[in-house]
Parts: C-alpha cells; structure tokens; sequence
C-alpha cells in the first residue's frame, strides 16, 4: 500500500472514503463524529512517526471512516417536527415555498425543487420545512430560482416496492436532500406570489442561460435543431424530441448532447490557442513570458462560467478541476499524471459533495476517462512507426473513441439494460461534426449573440447547419442493431473494477495477465452458474409491482414461466416493462420466457407484456381470446407461438407441472347469451399441481366466475390461493373459499391504492378462516419454493 501511496497519493484516500460511503449505503450504519474525530487526531499524530506502513493504515482508517459518515445528513437526517414528511395526507393541501434549483423540463413534464415554508390545510397555516419535488405533468415551467410559489397538491413520500432489480427511488431523492414528492397539472396550478424573492449569483446565471436558450429557439425555428444546439452549448437537453433522443442513444452518441470533459477541453484548447496566437503577435510577451503557461490559465476564468452556465452537472465539474489541476501543475512545472489528475479530481467533487459518489453520470463520465487514460499510452506505443501525422491522430482517436465506448458498456447495460456499441464507428462523423464544429462555432457566437441580438441566426447559422446534418445521419442510424441484456448484476461490476484496477495499478506482464484472466473467468463462472443451475424444485415469486400483477414460476428443470406482465392502470408516458419488469427479471437471473401466460386485456396485467416479448427471447404464448393489439404486434414481431386456452385445457410443463384451466369456458357463447359481460370473469383462472402442492390463480375474476368453478365440479382443493382481483370485495366468496380449502393466500395488491384493496371483507374472510395472509404492499415480492410435497415461503425484498 505504501508504494501505491507514495506514486498515487489520492488512490488510498478515495479509495477507502468511496467503500466506506458505499458500506453505509448498503448496511445502513454510520460512523458518529466522535469516532472520525479520534481517527483524524492519530492520523496527526502518525505524521510524526516514522512508520510509512502505520501513516498509511492509519491514513486508509480515518478516510474509511469519514466516508461511512459522510452520507449521514442526506441518509438519516434528523428529522424536524416540522419536516413535510410528517404532514403527508390523502388530501390536497397549500404549499409555499422558494424554487431552489434550475427548474427540468421534458417532453412528459417538468420538475421543479421547492425549499417548503409553510402548508395550509383548510383554514391553518403551519410553518414547514424540507425540500419538495414538484412535478409538473404538463407543459413547460417559466418559473426559476428564487421565485416564491403557491400550489396545491398531496404530499407523498416515495417509497420501494421491494421488487428485485428495483431502482431505489427513494435513496435517489434523499441523496439529493429531497423529503418528499407533490403534483400538480400544469404552470396554471402554480400561483406565482413573488419573482426573484430570494436573489443569489447562481439565478443571475440561470437567467442569463434561460435568455441565451430563448435567444438560440427564436433564430432557430427548427426544434430538433435548436434543442440540440442548446444543449451543446449550455446544457439545455430538456426540449430535445423524444425519438431525436432515442436515435442518438442508438447511434452511441448520446454522450456529445451532455456537457462533458470533451466539450470542456475543446473550448478549453480554444481559448488556450487564441491566447497564444494573440500573445505572440507582440514581441514583448512573446520573447519575456512564458506564453504557453500564461494562456492555459487565462483559460481557467472561462471554463468557471461555462461550468456554472450550464448547470454545474458532476461531469462538467470534473472536467473544470481536472483541467485546473493541468492547468497549475504546468504553471508550477510539476509532472502531470493522468491518474493522479483524474483521482484528485474524483477525490475533490465526492469529499465537496458526498452524494456526487452515486450520480451516475459521474460514474460514466469517470470510467470513460479512466478507460481512454489506460488503454490510449497503449495503441500510442506504436505510433513512431507510423510516419504519417494525420495516421498518427486517427489512430489516438480511434483509440480514444473505442476505450470510451467499451469501458462504459457493461456499467451502461448495468444501469439501462441497453447499450450500443455504435459510437465507434459514428464518433468518426459526429464528434468533428457537433464536437469541433458545432460547439466551437456556436460559442464564438453566444457572447456576439447579446451583443447583437438583431444578427442571432446569422451568427448561429454555421453551428444550426452542422446540427442539422448531425441529426440527419442520426436519424439514419436508428436502424443500427443496440445490445440489450438485462443479466448484468452487482458483482459483475465488483469484478469490472477490479479488472480495472488491476490493469491500473499492477505491474509485470505475466502479473497483469494472471489476474485479469482470474477476474473475468471467476465472473463469467458465475453467471454459468446461475443460468443453468436448477434445484429440481418449484420456485414461484409473486412479484411486488404496486397495484398490478405478475407473477414469475421458475419450473423443476429451470425453464420460466410468466404470469401476466403488471401495468400501469392510466397513461403515464413510461413503459412499465422497460422500468419495473424487465430489471426484475433479470434480478432474477431470467434471460428467457419459455412460456407466457397473459390472464386478460387489463393495462395492469398486460402492461408490461410487450416489452418483455420485444426484448427476451418467449418460447410460447398461452392467453384467453382477448389479446392487447400492442402485445398482439410485439407477438407477430417475434413469430411466437400463440395458443388460446379455455375451461378443460390440461396443460403440461416440465417438472412435471400439469396446469388446468377452470375458467373462462365456453367465451362466445357467454357473451351472446349476457352471462358475462365484464373482463375480470373472463379472466384466465388455472390450477398448477406440482406432486402433493397445488396453487390456484385466480387473475380478476370474481363471484360469477367462482359460481361457474363451483358448478363445474373441478378439483378446487389448493395449497395455495392466489387472491383474485388484489382482494376486492367481490371476489373469494366464502363458498369458493370453503372448496379450495388454502393452506396460504397472497394478494398482489399496491400500498395506499385509491381503492382501498384489500377489502376489509376479504382480508377478515380469510382471517376468520385462519388462513395465513401475505401481500405485496406489506411484504413485498414473495417467494414460494416446494419440492412438490413441502413448502416454503419467505420475503427477501421488503418494502420501505
């Protein structure tokens, strides 16, 4: 350790602050103050020993130490009994509050951050406090920073639903200092009681890049090209066309629109070069200053305003202190290490602001770096035998653009589940296009653009035109094939960085190799492992989806079976599948769907079907008459195997588990004859039997559907009842209850859903029949495992 210390002098202090900040995370202990403060004072104390071994074990103690405390004031705050958090309600109340950050607008809505001071609910008004993210479902916000505002709206307060692979919502907004949620419909709803009621330097810049925004969209009539320039030049994504977006994603390219270390850097040079070529022009600076040295800090005070006219994003601000710590190692005339450069600039940003740690493009913009830093000095190696300058420089590109592309795509995959591996060949047209062209050009002329407003598309001409060829080609490129995988777990990013650091850090050919090939195959043995081991035994999971169902069975022999997809009950603008489902999925380790089963045409059951069908490979497709067109389309896509099933149908699956069909029966006819006329009763209900166990799913069905069980003389007697319709009042009879005679009875139902399911009836129903009860709202996803004769039930993933 102390030779690392002593070549890497930053690798030990983040390295342990950054492990102590992730322990606190995932354990949820933090170290008090008396303790980091005792560590700090031997830490003093160990300077004056002369042990290199003690000043570094002591060194790596007290930053492990901060680094499990650090996180404390956003994690588990001390709560004030006026927090918002405590005056959540199940009715709307008046809010009022100061805009503390830049408001985010996007095509499904804005967001706005409120530091809250007071709330009315009915006729008093009580001081609060705590940070509030208001959504703002339609339409752009013209509110900003420091405005004082109005609304109503019921307070939420996030929470996890306790599903595998689940984003933790709630962790995301703490570590952002936010207590609690509200929404309102539009800007209409928010009264605006004061503008600029809380003044400050960062409104000033927020304004002015708001001026500079309004000023790029009215000379540039064209939205797909006026929103990607504003992007480029002051961080301004927000108003960028969905399927514009989409496309560069797909292309690899998506990471030109965010500003970043390039854009830093190309302006950056720009300012470097200019004042160079300025400076030379005169004889006295040129033959008594340092030029070179004098120029690249005169270009620190740019990139400052830059970094802060665009939003301060984590990205920029490691690529400011980055440059910064180029810029005076030059000017001291010290030896520039790119690794140490690139810590020091990591240490800085998580020791100012510890959240920074879990920011992800952060963590994107820092492995991509730490990618192009290692594997660059290895392709330049060979450049002295490529006589060709202009060879030499496509050759430190190319491998700059696939370092980049490679190092990021399994952390991509890991927390998008898509990634594409196209910016390797589309970097070559696109970073000269909008990266040297567009940015360049479209800075030159911002400052001319205030100045001259009247001559704005003039100025700004050249940067819209090399946007507009930009989008053209991307647009082309949406055909290019992306790589979707949702397996990517945890530890396959432990073993990554690992990888990573090892190829770092290790020296010796032979040393280098050995670990590498133990890291990659011990992750690769796992993932073997888990895909094809089975234990001969049934697995089924009721996945906790809110108030939605699906449920997922792995079979004796591994295959997978799916119940039902969950869904979101109205229009929301996000694909349940892609948001909750899949990393479920592949939290459980599912890279197939053998075989599907959609129980009826209900948004909260057949919602998230068609990604899952567009994205994994399904065997085949078992589902009543009734079949959504989008799911119908995302079927014939894939030409999977569809079969309609009805009342009678004895299904066999490998196990073997036979499954039989109790209701609908006879559909065409119950619907001329008016039998039935809602979806619920024509809802697939099935009993699976696996040896001695049995379970019953019983869908939305409800009495009627029942009666017919009833009168059709099946063998109803289950171990297991899946509640029907998340516990309605109208559903399990006690009639049908006395002829499946359950031994356990699960509910998939969402916590503090309007409808107030379950029923109380249903839930005392079941009580009084003394029939243990888990639901998805208390419990989470629940996981039942039997070997055919025994069984088990338990709750990994509890709910907040």
């Amino acid at each position: 350790m102390t030779n690392l210390s002593n070549r890497w002098p930053f690798l030990v202090p983040f390295l342990f602050m950054t492990a102590g900040m992730v322990l606190s995370v995932f354990i949820g202990y933090f170290s008090d103050t008396t303790t980091v403060v005792a560590a700090f004072l031997c830490l003093l104390l160990a300077v004056f020993v002369r042990n290199s071994y003690l000043f570094s074990a002591i060194t790596a103690l007290f930053f492990f130490l901060w680094g499990l405390s650090a996180l404390q004031p956003w994690l588990s705050p001390e709560t004030s009994p006026y927090s918002i958090r405590n005056m959540v309600s199940g009715t709307p109340i008046v809010i009022e509050g100061v805009i503390t950050t830049r408001p985010s607008v996007s095509p499904d809505g804005s967001r706005l951050t409120v530091r809250v001071e007071s709330v009315n609910s009915g006729n008093q008004t009580e001081t609060a406090t705590g940070l509030l993210l208001l959504y703002v479902s339609e339409g752009y916000v013209y509110l900003a920073r420091g405005d004082r505002i109005r609304f109503i709206s019921r307070i939420s307060v996030p929470r996890r639903l306790g599903l595998p692979g689940e984003f933790d919502y709630p962790r995301y907004l703490a570590l952002q200092g936010i207590s609690a949620t509200g929404r309102v419909a539009s800007q209409a709803d928010i009264v605006l009681i004061r503008g600029a009621a809380v003044e400050s330097p960062q409104r000033t810049i927020d304004m002015t890049a708001r001026h500079l925004g309004d000023a790029i969209r009215k000379s540039i009539p064209d939205e797909r090209v006026s929103s990607v320039l504003t992007a480029l030049l002051i961080g301004d994504q927000r108003r960028i066309p969905a399927e514009l977006a989409e496309a560069y994603t797909r292309a690899g390219v998506n990471h030109i629109l965010s500003i970043s270390g390039f854009h830093i850097g190309i302006i950056a040079a720009f300012i470097t070069l200019l004042v160079i070529w300025l400076l030379t022009r005169f004889e006295y600076p040129a033959l008594r200053w340092n030029v070179r040295r004098i120029a690249v800090l005169i270009a620190i005070p740019a990139m400052l305003a830059y970094l802060f006219l665009t939003g301060n994003a984590p990205a920029t601000a490691r690529s400011v202190i980055m440059l910064v710590v180029f810029a005076v190692a030059l000017f001291v005339e010290r030896e520039r290490d790119s690794i140490n450069t690139l810590l020091l600039a990591a240490f800085s940003l998580v020791a100012i602001n510890p959240p920074t740690l879990f920011d992800i493009s952060f963590q994107l913009s820092f492995l991509s770096l730490w990618g192009i830093l290692i594997a660059v000095p290895l392709f330049m190696k060979y450049k002295a035998a490529v006589n060709s300058q202009w060879l030499r420089s496509t050759i430190q590109f190319l491998s700059a653009s696939v370092a980049a592309s490679l190092v990021t795509l399994l952390p991509v995959l890991f927390f998008f589940k898509v990634a594409s591996i196209n910016g390797i060949l589309t970097n070559f047209l696109i970073v000269p296009l909008l990266g040297y062209g567009a940015v360049l050009a479209g800075f030159i002329a911002l400052p001319l653009v205030v100045l001259f407003p009247s001559f704005a598309p003039l100025l700004l001409w050249p940067a819209a035109a090399l946007v507009a060829i930009s989008n053209q080609f991307i647009m082309w490129c949406t055909s290019l094939p992306v790589l979707a995988f949702h397996g990517i777990t945890s530890w396959d990013m432990f073993f990554f960085l690992l990888f990573m650091g090892s190829m770092t850090f290790l020296r010796g050919r032979f040393l280098l190799t050995v670990t590498g090939l133990l890291i990659v195959s011990t992750a690769f043995a796992l993932h073997l492992f888990a895909t094809t081991a089975s234990d001969g035994r049934l697995h089924i999971t009721m996945l906790s989806v809110g108030q939605a169902e699906s449920l997922l069975l792995k079979l004796p022999d591994g295959s997978a079976l799916l119940i039902d997809g969950g869904g979101y009950l109205h229009e929301t603008g996000n694909d349940f599948g892609q948001r909750l489902l899949a990393p479920a999925l592949g939290a459980l380790r599912t890279v197939r769907v053998d075989t599907m089963i959609a129980t009826h045409d209900h948004p909260d059951h057949s919602g998230g079907l068609p990604f899952i069908i567009k994205n994994f490979p399904v065997g085949q497709f078992w589902s009543g008459p009734e079949v959504s067109a989008e799911v119908q389309r995302e079927l014939l896509k894939g030409s999977v195997l569809q079969r309609t099933i009805t009342a009678g149908d004895v299904l066999a699956l490998p196990g073997p588990v036979t499954i039989t069909v109790l209701s609908p029966a006879g559909y065409d006819k119950i619907q001329a004859d008016g039998d039935e006329s809602s979806t619920n009763e024509q809802s697939l209900v099935f009993r699976l039997s696996y040896g001695t166990f049995s379970m019953i799913f019983c869908a939305d069905a409800g009495f009627e559907a029942e009666l017919r069980m009833l009168a059709g003389r099946y063998d109803l007697k289950s171990t297991v009842l899946k509640v029907g319709h998340h516990g309605s009042r109208y559903s399990t009879s006690e009639a049908f209850l006395e002829k499946v005679k359950p031994a356990l009875a699960l509910i998939s139902v969402g916590a503090g859903n309007r409808f107030g399911l379950p029923s109380a009836r249903t839930v005392d129903l079941l009580r009084s029949k003394k029939i243990p009860v888990y639901r998805t709202d208390r419990d989470g996803t629940i996981e039942l495992v039997t070997d055919g004769v025994g069984w088990s039930v338990s709750t990994p993933y509890k709910p907040d």
